[in-house]
């Protein structure tokens, strides 16, 4: 068998009873690499590290910032490209693009780097991207790796808007809050990409460890340009895709045409599971087996030189009489729902709580708790709750607890 992407499905519900009604299915689809070698040829890794050094960054947290940069230095290969960009009300270019060739040099430019001043991440984003692009190599990874522990001011649509276009050129972010001033909002907003994603710092001491996860899971890349392709029967509906494993996160899914989907999913680092929930409405159906879905995967192996590589999987289900069907959902495909459902309410009772509906809120979060308990994240749901009865007793939660709870129940909040 050659190398490549194997698809395995689980069905919410093995059988379905027969019905003149349409029903829900929720389908995990598991992502298995195959027939890969021990060791895989690693692509050259293009870093560009944008630091806030901002007046709040003063003491442990720049030097606990400078120490893991100087970390990262070490790790990357000589033929792997490093910038440094800092900012605070103004952007400087600390080290321009260039090859990791004299790493004391480097790390001495990084340990002067001193915090002052305000923030305004957009022309430090704006720099970010510059630098970046100035080396010219066919197949690497491309990353921005942001981080930040306060508000920018007046420039959030710029950051936005510079954020789309590194990621229009292949160019991913990963963007790090730490503490709890820093604008969850708009990292999310900037991430919401396939080959994105935000995490939270809670102190200082995890930096560095977070920095090195990083920079590993980019170095660990071995599949590119991931997208999914999903053609139901007449009737059906695709409503939702959600990656759930490394980490949970809504994937945007486009109606190509009738009856079929496109769901890009990025770059995969052979150091994390991949897994995706599907959730289909399936029209009503007799007594048989059918087929439901046609999935269709297309993707890259740069390391391995194999291009345009497609993996493809029927997805059929069984519909017999209705007395003799388990309702029971399968165990696996309820764990994974147990974290989406609880990740979907506590992202709408943030909504809520903009919109001033802050009963309706802490309904949505004491949920949450449940379903979470209910899945035995229980520190987490003690979180959970409370902060509802925070924002039922005074109409607000608190930063950190927000923060907590919406990286906690994506599985991104400290270390993975």
């Amino acid at each position: 068998m050659g190398p490549g992407i194997s698809l395995r499905v689980t069905l919410s519900r093995s059988v379905l009873p027969a019905s003149s009604e349409p029903q829900l299915v929720y389908a995990l689809l598991e992502l298995t690499a195959q027939g890969l070698p021990m060791t895989l040829p690693k692509l050259p890794l293009n870093l560009c590290l944008v630091l806030d050094r901002s007046s709040s960054m003063r003491g442990e947290r720049l030097q606990q910032v400078k120490e893991a940069a100087g970390r990262i230095v070490e790790m990357l290969d000589a033929d792997d490209y490093f910038s440094l960009v800092a900012f605070n009300d103004r952007a400087e270019v600390v080290v321009p693009a260039q090859r990791v060739r004299n790493r004391n040099d480097l790390k001495r430019q990084i340990g002067m780097i001193e915090a002052a001043g305000g923030t305004e991440m957009a022309t430090g984003m704006a720099l970010a991207l510059q630098e970046i692009q100035k080396p010219v190599q066919s197949r690497s990874v491309s990353r921005i790796l942001l981080l930040t522990d306060g508000r920018t001011y007046g420039d959030e649509g710029r950051c936005v808007e510079i954020a789309r276009r590194a990621q229009n050129r292949g160019i991913g972010l990963t963007a790090l809050g730490i503490g709890n001033e820093w604008n969850e909002d708009l990292l999310e907003t900037m991430a919401a990409h396939e080959s994105s994603r935000t995490r939270f710092i809670t102190s200082a001491a995890e930096i560095s460890a977070i920095f090195t996860d990083e920079v590993k899971r980019m170095s660990s890349t071995f599949a590119q340009d991931i997208a999914l392709r999903c053609e139901v029967r007449p009737g059906a509906l695709l409503r939702s895709v959600d990656r759930v494993r490394p980490f949970i996160a809504r994937v945007q899914a486009v109606e190509e045409r009738e009856l079929l989907w496109n769901a890009p999913l990025g770059d995969w680092s052979g150091a994390e599971p991949q897994a995706l929930l599907l959730e289909v409405v399936a029209p009503a159906l007799g007594i048989g087996d059918h087929p439901l879905l046609r999935l269709n995967l297309t993707y890259n192996l740069p390391g391995m030189n194999l291009m345009h590589q497609q993996g493809e999987l029927v997805l059929r289900v069984a519909v017999r009489s209705a007395d003799s069907v388990s309702y029971e959902v399968d165990p696996t495909v309820k764990h994974w729902l147990e974290r989406l459902v609880a990740y979907r309410l506590q992202a709408s009772a943030w909504q809520d709580v903009a919109d001033g509906r802050i009963e309706e809120a802490t309904r949505r979060l004491q949920m949450a708790g449940t379903r979470l308990f209910e899945a035995g994240e229980t520190e987490l749901a003690r979180t959970v709750q409370e902060e509802a009865t925070r924002l039922l007793r005074s109409g607000n939660a608190s930063a950190e607890g927000r923060k907590r709870i919406k990286y906690g129940t994506r599985g991104l909040i400290g270390q993975e």
